[in-house]
């Protein structure tokens, strides 16, 4: 009796043991790094103003190579598109931007990545689709806070909504004609929005004219 005590003390013992050692292991899972990174954009207007204008430029040429003379450099070409757009549009949105702003930039982001680096036996359509609705709404968010003024923006949006409605119902080379269409209308909104960020930017720094001081000339 008293060996079959010390047995199932010395059991009870373990696992308390093992008991202890299993809660001094956390059960919490690691905390996930926040998703959609905020992009970085400088408050410095004029070194955006000045960046944006360059960006601009290498979109519209790129926007002009469209829709490329395969099917293999329409993708390449459209890769590059949303790599700029994801240059361009953290710019035009200016400093602390939200978190809806960051989720669309993400899906540019997915689009690139896709187009540069997917299956080349997949068809690009959908994400091409899919990145471009992303660029439309990120542009018109921006256009709807800061660019309201701008009317020309109104018929460009009208044109872009019009044209990407029209990726659902072509494939093929027509789908790439089109596709190249819709990035040259978001070329010529970005470009708006440039100018129209430049022209504040001057107005904000022209000089206040002053009254003259000299006194009126006797007649």
């Amino acid at each position: 009796m008293a060996h079959l005590s010390r047995v199932c003390l010395t059991g009870a013992i373990v696992m308390l043991v093992a008991s202890g050692c299993v809660k001094q292991r956390t059960t919490l899972r690691p905390i996930p790094a926040p998703p959609n990174p905020q992009p970085v954009v400088g408050a410095d207007v004029p070194t955006r103003v000045a960046t944006l204008e360059r960006l601009s430029d290498t979109y519209s040429r790129t926007s002009n190579e469209l829709p490329g003379r395969d099917l293999a450099e329409h993708r390449k070409l459209m890769a590059q598109v949303f790599a700029q757009l994801e240059e361009i549009l953290p710019l035009l949105e200016g400093p602390n931007p939200g978190a809806e702003f960051r989720q669309q930039i993400q899906v540019i982001r997915d689009a690139q990545a896709e187009l540069s680096s997917g299956p080349a036996d997949l068809s690009p359509e959908p994400t091409i689709d899919v990145g471009l609705r992303a660029a439309r709404d990120v542009l018109t968010s921006i256009a709807q806070k800061e660019y309201y003024d701008q009317t020309k923006l109104t018929m460009l949006f009208d044109q872009l909504a019009a044209k990407i409605n029209d990726l659902d119902t072509v494939r093929g080379p027509l789908h790439q004609l089109e596709t190249g269409e819709a990035v040259g209308i978001t070329s010529n909104i970005v470009r708006e929005m440039t100018t129209a960020l430049s022209q504040r930017l001057a107005a904000e720094q022209a000089p206040e004219s002053k009254p003259s001081s000299k006194p009126a000339t006797e007649r």
